[in-house]
């Protein structure tokens, strides 16, 4: 039984490095790009995280639950503890902000498209949905921060 707590534990862990790290490189980088001012970087930067997105934040936003709900189970915990009960509304509150950051990504990702296909600058609606998908972005960092602190800690308040 305790091998099994370990994979589970690990996958767990694994799934939610692959959302933090993704989500950090993917801000960087579209930062560095948007500070380029340049059309045509941006707009393989955002055809990059779009791909990003799809191949590892997608797969390790299922994974999260899928592994945590059962080493939940496996380890004894209760659902109704506190701190489990705040990562959840967390979480969703997190892929809350994730999807709308993607769906912001998609429309970016077909502005900078027709900018840099038109060798144009990159139009003002950029620069807003730019500013939108930051602040969110840096939400969910910190909520992702914040889940990874009550994994580890995991208090007892009662």
């Amino acid at each position: 039984m305790l091998d099994v707590i370990f994979i589970v534990k690990f996958v767990h862990m694994i799934a939610m490095a692959v959302m933090f790290g993704t989500w950090i490189c993917i801000a960087a980088f579209m930062l560095f790009a948007y500070r380029s001012r340049n059309a045509s970087v941006v707009a393989i930067t955002v055809l990059f995280a779009v791909r990003a997105e799809l191949l590892l934040m997608i797969p390790a936003i299922a994974l999260q639950p899928l592994a945590g709900f059962p080493l939940a189970v496996a380890i004894g915990e209760r659902f109704d503890e506190y701190w489990l009960e705040v990562s959840v509304v967390i979480y969703v509150a997190v892929v809350a902000a994730w999807l709308a950051n993607f769906l912001i990504e998609l429309r970016m990702r077909k502005v900078t498209q027709d900018a840099a296909m038109d060798s144009m600058p990159l139009p003002g609606s950029y620069r807003r949905m730019f500013l939108i998908w930051s602040a969110l972005t840096v939400a969910g960092l910190i909520g992702l921060t914040a889940i990874m602190a009550l994994m580890i800690w995991q208090p007892h308040w009662y």
